[in-house]
């Protein structure tokens, strides 16, 4: 009689088990409404199960269980709570899994004290810890992965429904499983080897994709840092312009001063004056293309800041590559050429650049002095720096994406990136 009560009590613990867990990987939110609804479903699904146990045994019911309670499960949690089919059948299918532990203790159990009774208590206990820790700890990251697109959801799919298939296959229907059938024994490592590999592929395929995606964001960023030293450049202009009306204004009545009076020596230091100071507001201009233009006049002003000494050699009329692109790349490189100097003495800070057409190809070198020789991984250097080292990975996917090639090579002196697109 205990036995038949602790069956009947296992059979209770393994329905709110199912049902709560399946409910919460889908990421269903257990307000009062839905709280209620689940309440009457297990009621319905409990007497369904006690209706059967009355005309059959034990056995019969786990043989039963995927059409009594697993599919009713799907389609309530598909319909009622507006989940998607693959994501209810992969929710049940995990909480299913979830009970291989339990299943397993219990059996360890009844080997060790050949007894029904306690395996079932074991079983009871243990489904019980694993209830809670999952719900605690882990049932919000499967909600989380199954609100992804349905690639994804079905990646992590492989292995609870293959168990769940296999399980109910070799052991529930046909027992093969547990009558050492050597086919059945090997399958599952050979199931290990193929999902490990597909797993690898994909796992592979998901992070080239995440990478490329880092890459684009960077080059947006970039795109937008340029586009914002264009701005300030704008606005530097501009507020020079100003300055340069009001002190035109100035300049014409002390020249209008100087011929009442017929002071043509003033005149002349006065005009004189002026015209140096509209050439200090002269843009330099370092080669035609307007937007290699705005990223050498922005570096040029950082060297000035930082007492760098920048020397250059420019062949360029037209760029022949993406505009923006090479903007972040030249952008790139003459940043890290900077990040490298100015720890050094005033006297060693220099970035030297080159920058050519030739035969419809675009040279780039940029070189400078180095305090200490970096570490290379894969041929580009690294830094162990927070926020460091993503300039010389944008120079090699973006010259890459161009078509061309970049190396990175250092001596005791000097380190050099070059371009060739």
């Amino acid at each position: 009689m205990s036995e038949l009560v602790l069956m009947l009590v296992h059979g209770f613990v393994v329905l709110i088990f199912g049902v709560v867990l399946s409910a919460g990987f889908a990421n269903v939110q257990f307000t009062e409404k839905n709280r209620f609804a689940t309440l009457i479903f297990f009621a319905l699904l409990g007497a369904l199960q006690g209706i059967f146990l009355i005309f059959v045994d034990e056995a019969m019911i786990w043989k039963l269980y995927p059409v009594i309670t697993h599919l009713p499960l799907m389609l309530f949690i598909t319909f009622f709570f507006k989940k998607r089919f693959i994501t209810a059948m992969v929710s049940v299918f995990i909480a299913y899994l979830l009970c291989q532990p339990a299943k397993w203790f219990g059996i360890l159990g009844l080997a060790i004290f050949n007894n029904r009774t306690f395996e079932y208590c074991v079983r009871i206990v243990a489904l019980g810890i694993v209830f809670v820790l999952t719900l605690k700890f882990f049932s919000h990251t499967f909600a989380e992965i199954f609100k992804k697109e349905i690639r994804s959801v079905c990646i992590f799919a492989i292995v609870p429904t293959i168990y769940y298939l296999f399980d109910y296959i070799t052991v529930v229907y046909t027992g093969v499983w547990l009558e050492n059938n050597r086919v059945a024994a090997e399958f599952l490592p050979f199931f290990i080897c193929i999902i490990f590999t597909v797993f690898c592929v994909v796992y592979h395929g998901e992070y080239e994709k995440k990478s490329d995606a880092e890459r684009k964001e960077q080059i947006i960023r970039i795109t937008v840092e340029e586009q914002a030293k264009e701005l300030e450049a704008i606005k530097r202009g501009e507020s020079e312009m100003r300055m340069l009306r009001h002190d035109l204004r100035l300049f014409l009545s002390a020249l209008a001063v100087c011929i009442d009076t017929d002071d043509k020596d003033t005149a002349k230091s006065i005009i004189n004056s002026h015209i140096e100071q509209i050439d200090r507001t002269k843009a330099k201009r370092f080669c035609a293309n307007d937007t290699v233009n705005y990223v050498l006049s922005d570096f040029s002003s950082k060297c000035e800041a930082h007492e760098v000494s920048f020397t250059h050699s420019i062949g360029v009329d037209r760029i022949f590559a993406n505009e923006i692109m090479f903007s972040s790349i030249l952008s790139n490189a003459l940043d890290n050429a900077l990040n490298a100097v100015t720890d050094l003495p005033k006297g060693q800070r220099s970035v030297s650049l080159m920058l050519r057409a030739t035969n419809g190809k675009l040279l780039l070198s940029v070189k400078n002095p180095i305090g200490e020789k970096p570490i290379f991984s894969d041929g580009v250097p690294v830094s162990s720096k927070k926020g460091h080292g993503y300039g010389t990975q944008s120079i090699r996917y973006l010259t890459e994406k161009l078509g061309g090639n970049c190396q990175f090579t250092v001596n005791d002196e000097y380190f050099m990136t070059r371009v060739i697109i």
